[in-house]
Formats: structure tokens, C-alpha cells, sequence
């Protein structure tokens, strides 16, 4: 039996849209996991079983807890040698930190954005192309070509993959969820900017092209089962 306390008011709420949240919460409920949405855990003690008290005053008991607090960056090398660091080393664009001879990449890195703001992404594709972003910054050589960022997670007998940008209120469905197999595609303004594949992650190359290329696919057509995805 499994119990999920989580503080915000949604699943996967950083990183997954509105439906694709809205189906896992659902995915974990019918598999029997109690969710505990806007909650959190005011006391912990230890004695024959570990026992949590939620600030709503409700008291849990377990034989094992697992507790996810997030990532502290191992910046101490950098931070020691006087770069700028704030839980991680801070980049540019081309993995370029303070000093210009100096180069960081994946998880440790925090890059610069356009609005000054600073953005860390946690994945395995992102720590692979940042890499590649340092090494062409090194050699003076021209950067890799800009891709949509993509992860994947699987949950049961499901797996779901991201690509591009997963903030937007205009989702359409291909498929459907309730059979455990759909893509959901993020269009503004009728440009495809994202998407989500369950159990269809052959369909992430084409999707990566259409991102790139700025696509603007006819709806109909895009949620039409009976028309091939490479064909529109």
C-alpha cells in the first residue's frame, strides 16, 4: 500500500501539462496509490513504525518512507576557485562560466536566460548536448544546433515521453488515454511548440522535426487516427 504526500496541488506540475497530469494522478489512483494533494508533513518519528503527521493533523504510518527534497549542486570546486555559483555553476549560453577558460555542463550548471533569469534542466539529454555546447565553445567551433529538450518517464506499463515546450493552455489529443495510448500536442498559435507520447515514442523523431521546423499542421488531421503522422 502506498501513500503519496505531495505539497502542491497537482502531480508533475513543473513539468507536464494540464492533461498529461490529470491522466498519471488517475494511472496511480486505479493502481491503488492513495494521493495526498496540497499536503505536507508538519512531524516524523520513528519508533516500531515510522509515523508522519500532516499539518491538516492527520497521522500516516509506515515501514519505509521515501522522501524527495530536490538536488544541492556539488559547485564547491567552483565556488572555491571564485566563480559565480548559486547551487550550481553559472553559464552562458555556450557553457562558459565566470572565467572565460573554464566550461560547466549538466546537472550542475545553471545557464542564463534572456530575461536574466537563471534555469537548470535535469536530464540526461540536456547534460549529453551541453557537452557537446562546451566542447564547440572550446575548439572555437560552431555550436550544435538548438533541439527541443525531451525526457521520458515510466510509470507502470507506461511510458511517456516530452518534447519542446510543455507550457501552454491550447493541448489536443491523438487517441485516447483511457486505452493507454495517445499524444498530446502544445499548438500556439496553430504552431506545434510541444508534445507528449504515451506508449508511442516512435512517433519522438518526427515530432522533434516538426518542432524544429516550426510546423503548423492541420488540426483535423492531427488528431485523426486514420491519417499516418508522417503523411500530414
Amino acid at each position: 500500500r502506498v501513500t503519496v504526500v505531495e505539497q502542491a496541488p497537482t502531480v508533475m506540475g513543473r513539468n507536464a501539462p494540464a492533461p498529461v497530469r490529470d491522466y498519471l494522478l488517475a494511472r496511480h489512483q486505479q493502481a491503488g496509490v492513495r494521493v495526498l494533494l496540497n499536503s505536507a508533513i508538519e512531524h516524523a518519528e520513528a519508533g516500531e513504525f515510522l509515523s508522519l503527521t500532516l499539518q491538516n493533523g492527520e497521522t500516516l504510518t509506515a515501514d519505509t518512507v521515501i522522501y524527495g527534497i530536490g538536488i544541492v549542486a556539488n559547485d564547491a570546486l567552483a565556488r572555491d576557485a571564485g566563480l559565480e555559483t548559486a547551487n550550481g555553476i553559472i553559464v552562458d549560453t555556450t557553457c562558459t562560466t565566470a572565467a572565460p577558460d573554464i566550461f560547466a555542463a549538466g546537472d550542475v550548471a545553471l545557464t542564463h536566460q534572456p530575461d536574466g533569469s537563471l534555469a537548470r534542466v535535469e536530464s540526461w539529454e540536456n547534460a549529453n548536448i551541453q557537452a557537446q555546447i562546451a566542447a564547440a565553445a572550446m575548439l572555437n567551433s560552431p555550436l550544435p544546433e538548438k533541439t527541443p529538450g525531451w525526457f521520458w518517464t515510466d510509470q507502470y506499463q507506461d511510458n511517456l515521453q516530452f518534447i519542446g515546450e510543455m507550457q501552454g493552455d491550447s493541448w489536443l489529443v491523438r487517441g485516447d488515454a483511457d486505452a493507454q495510448k495517445a499524444i498530446w500536442f502544445n499548438l500556439q498559435d496553430g504552431v506545434i511548440v510541444g508534445a507528449v507520447t504515451l506508449n508511442q515514442g516512435r512517433e519522438i523523431r518526427l515530432l522533434r522535426k516538426w518542432i524544429q521546423a516550426k510546423k503548423k499542421p492541420p488540426m483535423a488531421a492531427l488528431v485523426d487516427e486514420t491519417i499516418l503522422l508522417k503523411s500530414i
